[in-house]
């Protein structure tokens, strides 16, 4: 017993010092909204990268956007990365039927009809869109960000006021499935913690990150850099993109949004689970010891609370008079720290327009959480690999 409230105990004291630190980085959040004018002082020619792969379906609904921005001097290159859906196709035609002659050149397609050894699959299709380039921004995105028509505008406008070679605006998550709801706010807390915007944009910092479905940067700056070719390897791209350039001494920026930029990451517990395992043993730098930590902790935060409530409530159930002394200590330092996650989580519910209740079940998405963590190791170190878009990859050499 007195092991467990040692443990308790000190997991306490992480979930206080996790509550203090967001806290802090808090005071700092930068946002921008659709409400904003964002009015320009330059006119640079924008190329929006659009790597697409089988993504027909949601173009539909993303394209239109992308090709109806408040802007008059951008174009849209669409990287279609070996598709077997008639993405290229279905996207020109698209553009054919539904926009004005004055804007039907602004999208350019190109076809992409295999993967070379030794690039991810994404990568490669930035690094095809970015050769296509000719604007002197580049702008990476997802074929299934939705942009608002002053979304490139408000990038911009960052970059003027924050005299940045890079800007990222975080998309707005839309969580529709009760897994979603789970697992979505525990993950943006998770990098929150991690990667605190306060930190990211603070030039004195080396923390970096940036998002993928919205990576607005100076063409010359990245080229300069290597380009995605530098970092043709990388599963999580937006990351590593986002730490070339601000250790290379250029200036990032990061905002917050709730409708300038949106997506619906996953709509599936299995694409939800697919999803965060291609990232995570990558995330931990392919490091066992260092994702073996993290699921600790994240044990000891979250399901070590939630077994001595349980084991509190039964001992209390049966009415025997041989509980423990110290029971009511291990019921009070399991309630404090489920207390706590609930509270840390009410936040990002409310932010992601969530159902508060949710909340409520932040222990169990974080512990689902790193078994998928471990399944991305062990599907790693055993020769499986992770899948993505119908393709395996396995440890980085």
């Amino acid at each position: 017993m007195s092991a467990v409230i040692f443990l308790l105990a000190l997991g306490l004291a992480l979930w206080l010092a996790s509550l203090a630190w967001n806290a802090w980085n808090s005071r700092e959040v930068p946002s921008v909204s659709a409400a904003m004018p964002f009015p320009l002082r330059a006119n640079p020619r924008v190329s929006i990268l659009i790597p697409a792969r089988n993504e027909a379906a949601i173009l539909a609904t993303t394209l239109p956007a992308f090709l109806s921005q408040d802007y008059d001097n951008y174009e849209v290159i669409l990287a279609d990365d070996a598709s077997t859906d008639g993405t290229a196709a279905f996207a020109e035609q698209l553009a054919a039927q539904h926009f004005a002659a004055q804007h039907r050149g602004r999208l350019r397609v190109v076809r992409i009809e295999s993967l070379p050894p030794d690039w991810v699959g994404k990568t490669h299709a930035l690094h095809k869109a970015f050769e296509a380039a000719q604007g002197d921004w580049v702008l990476a995105t997802d074929a299934d960000v939705v942009f608002h028509p002053k979304a490139l505008r408000a990038g911009l406008w960052l970059a003027e006021q924050q005299q940045a070679e890079l800007v990222s605006i975080y998309a707005f998550l839309e969580c529709s499935s009760f897994w979603e709801k789970v697992m979505m706010p525990i993950f943006a807390l998770l990098l929150a913690t991690v990667f605190p915007l306060r930190k990211i944009n603070d030039p004195r910092s080396s923390v970096a990150l940036a998002s993928g479905g919205y990576i607005l940067m100076r063409r010359r700056a990245w080229a300069d850099l290597g380009g995605y070719e530098a970092i043709r390897a990388e599963m999580i791209d937006d990351l590593n993109t986002a730490r070339r350039v601000k250790h290379a001494g250029h200036r990032i920026f990061v905002a917050m949004t709730r409708n300038l930029v949106r997506t619906r990451m996953y709509a599936s517990f299995g694409e939800i689970w697919e999803g965060l395992r291609k990232n995570a043993f990558a995330a931990h730098r392919f490091s066992v010891a260092r994702l073996l930590g993290a699921t600790a902790v994240t044990w000891l935060t979250n399901l070590l609370p939630l077994l001595g409530l349980a084991y509190s409530g039964f001992e209390w159930a049966a009415g025997g008079g041989g509980a423990p002394a110290r029971l009511p200590l291990l019921f009070a330092l399991s309630l404090a720290q489920y207390s706590l996650a609930v509270l840390l989580h009410l936040v990002l519910v409310a932010f992601y327009r969530i159902r508060w209740s949710y909340a409520l079940l932040a222990p169990l998405g974080a512990i689902v959480y790193t078994v998928i963590s471990l399944d991305s190791m062990l599907r790693t170190l055993l020769g499986k690999g992770v899948t993505w878009k119908l393709r395996h990859y396995g440890k980085r050499s």
